[in-house]
């Protein structure tokens, strides 16, 4: 996650587009905006909220837009590249955002789409960090954060203000809430392409609709970020180097950092720790319990959705919410999620119904994997087995869930 090589352009074109709507412009909630038709999605559906309320759509580009796109080149001996932008929209009065949409370039057709976005963040760059940030050029490759993070403070410096995964649609924030973006703060949008299905250049971007903080009468969503590391040994009857998790590692590091691998160990060691012994994995599944404290909130908080994201291999992912067992083992046990047969290729943010959680309670958050399914899918089977674990890459697993609240209960 902490790769330095960073790729500074020499020129660069607008990254924005601005379009301001106001409610008498709008005939209904799903008035539409016409967007490049080379993506696979061609409107822009309005919240409903923005009938009633002034909303500014922004798109947030990538340098190379005009020039028809950016080519990603992988670190040697890699498939995968995480690359940050830095975009200022320029705000001068606090915003909340109420919608957001990632338009992933297709580079096959619609019968038989080539997507080569594994993810894309929008992370919000507040005042205090954006000098850290402008440190780093207007675009760098950023695997793990755009600051290079290596410990899960790190990973929580900037917060999330959007983000799609494949299978993920226009996001609407619920009624009544946004994600509130103090004036003067940036944005870095990460893209992590995956280059096994395709090396094309790319053209992608996001749209944000924002509304001003101060008339909307939104309150304010955050977002906090819970995982555990996969720790899956090749299966039966799968042989070679990489299958030893030293030599994994290794490879691991080759193609992300060494601190990619320090990562891996650090969440080990927490989850280890957590579960009070060797108890929170096994050969097809993984587990970590978290404690809610003063880096989420001092006081209470409400849950509202909960997202669910693996790689490929991929089965099932649950949520748990513990309470004041530190085991969670005993039955007042609350399940905020639970993802049924997952699918990489339809990711989404499930709406819950609120849940207050108290400094204090616990969170416990368990994946299961098929290991065997490498060898079948169409973008790793030429692939070498491998003993599996937390990494950057599309063939590497990850097991994190993206918990959206709000401060207070009940709120």
């Amino acid at each position: 996650m902490n790769l330095r090589s960073r790729r500074y352009l020499s020129v660069f074109s607008t990254l924005a587009v601005v379009v301001t709507i106001t409610p008498s412009l709008m005939t209904s909630a799903s008035t539409v905006l016409p967007v490049q038709a080379h993506t696979t999605a061609t409107t822009i559906k309005m919240p409903a909220f923005c009938t009633t309320h002034v909303c500014t759509v922004t798109k947030i580009a990538i340098p190379e837009a005009s020039a028809g796109g950016y080519k990603p080149v992988p670190p040697a001996g890699a498939n995968d590249l995480y690359r940050c932008t830095y975009f200022d929209p320029k705000f001068l009065q606090d915003q909340m955002i109420v919608g957001s949409s990632f338009f992933a370039q297709n580079h096959g057709t619609s019968a038989n789409p080539v997507i080569e976005i594994h993810h894309s963040i929008l992370y919000q760059v507040p005042p205090t960090m954006k000098s850290t940030v402008l440190k780093l050029g207007k675009s760098w490759t950023c695997f793990g954060s755009p600051i290079n993070a290596n410990d899960v403070a790190g990973l929580g410096a900037l917060p999330w203000a959007a983000a799609w995964a494949p299978g993920a649609t226009q996001s609407e924030r619920p009624a009544g809430y946004g994600n509130l973006v103090p004036a003067g703060s940036g944005f870095a949008l990460q893209i992590h392409y995956n280059l096994l299905a395709s090396k094309a250049k790319d053209n992608s971007y996001m749209n944000i609709i924002t509304t001003p903080a101060a008339t909307s009468g939104l309150t304010p969503l955050n977002g906090w970020q819970i995982v555990a590391p996969p720790e899956l040994p090749c299966p039966a009857g799968s042989t070679g180097k990489l299958c030893d998790k030293t030599a994994s590692l290794a490879d691991l590091a080759s193609r992300f950092g060494q601190s990619a691998v320090t990562f891996n160990n650090l969440l080990e060691w927490v989850c280890q720790g957590a579960a009070g012994g060797s108890n929170w994995h096994g050969d097809t599944w993984t587990s970590c319990i978290w404690r809610m404290g003063p880096s989420v909130s001092a006081g209470p908080i409400t849950l509202h959705a909960v997202g669910a994201h693996m790689h490929l291999l991929g089965k099932t992912l649950s949520v748990v919410l513990c309470h004041t067992d530190r085991t969670c083992t005993n039955s007042s046990q609350t399940t905020a999620l639970f993802v049924n047969n997952y699918n990489f290729d339809n990711q989404q943010s499930y709406p819950i119904a609120p849940t207050v959680v108290n400094p204090g309670d616990y969170v416990k958050i368990t994946c299961t994997y098929d290991p065997t399914l490498r060898k079948f899918n169409p973008q790793t089977a030429k692939l070498a087995p491998r003993y599996i674990t937390w990494g950057d890459g599309s063939s590497d697993e990850m097991c994190l869930s993206t918990l959206s609240y709000s401060v207070g209960a009940n709120t």
